[in-house]
């Protein structure tokens, strides 16, 4: 939720629900399989320990409740493959460094990354790759009383034949109340097989408490180009819900 502890010794968590559902097989711009679907749930256990407000540690687990997806059998006809299970780990050491103007404060941010892979690998469909990676991400973000703006660009490289991936994402926000943010978020995603995501769409954020942290997110593919090596699923929305506890 971006409300990570910001002092020495903070530490918290997050239990994120996902869903995502796309609507069409592509391969490359073109649909190959109009109705063939694909349908992701997902739960998100994150967590992260802050030793000084400029140096912290974050872990990201997620658990595949249910994955099904309807592709194109050897005789044109649709064949449905599930996945279900424990997804990789990703570690990350964000760096930041924080800055007090007149009317405004923010952040910068270097974060390297590690994915571990603690999925199965035998099914002929993985929601997670199953691989080792390194990434390394870069951000910024202000606020004044009323405005917030984030902005941030990534990438990550991975083991065997996988293709490395990149991404850029840009969230714009009102502070509608003291405890209340609401945003406009648009993500680019793409890598080296020309697969390209453009993804927007709103989000709220509610400060229930000091502690406790709610946010709900929905996010539509504007632009969903998948490689045209072999055909994979897009035309896609996901919707999130979360709630976080810090202390």
């Amino acid at each position: 939720m971006n409300m990570m502890p910001r002092w020495d010794g903070g530490y918290g968590f997050q239990v994120r629900a996902e869903h995502v559902h796309r609507s069409d097989l592509k391969q490359g711009r073109d649909v190959v399989g109009r109705g063939f679907t694909e349908d992701l749930n997902q739960l998100h256990l994150e967590g992260v320990y802050t030793w000084d407000r400029s140096i912290r540690l974050t872990a990201k687990l997620p658990y595949v409740v249910d994955a099904r997806r309807e592709v194109l059998g050897a005789g044109g006809q649709k064949v449905v493959q599930r996945d279900d299970g424990i997804g990789d780990l990703s570690l990350a050491l964000p760096l930041k460094k924080y800055f007090n103007l007149d009317a405004r404060s923010g952040s910068w941010t270097l974060a390297p990354q590690l994915r571990i892979p603690l999925g199965k690998e035998d099914d002929e469909f993985e929601v997670w790759d199953g691989v080792w990676g390194g990434g390394l991400s870069f951000g910024y973000e202000t606020e004044t009383y009323h405005w917030f703006i984030a902005t941030s660009a990534g990438f990550w490289v991975f083991e065997q034949s996988e293709p490395a991936e990149w991404s850029y994402s840009l969230d714009l926000g009102w502070n509608a109340r003291d405890d209340m943010q609401i945003l406009w978020e648009s993500d680019l995603s793409w890598d080296d097989e020309n697969k390209f995501f453009l993804s927007a769409g709103p989000a709220l954020y509610w400060r229930w408490n000091d502690k406790t942290h709610i946010r709900i997110e929905w996010k539509h593919d504007f632009v969903s180009r998948v490689t045209s090596d072999r055909p994979d699923h897009g035309n896609g929305d996901r919707l999130g819900a979360g709630v976080g506890f810090v202390f």
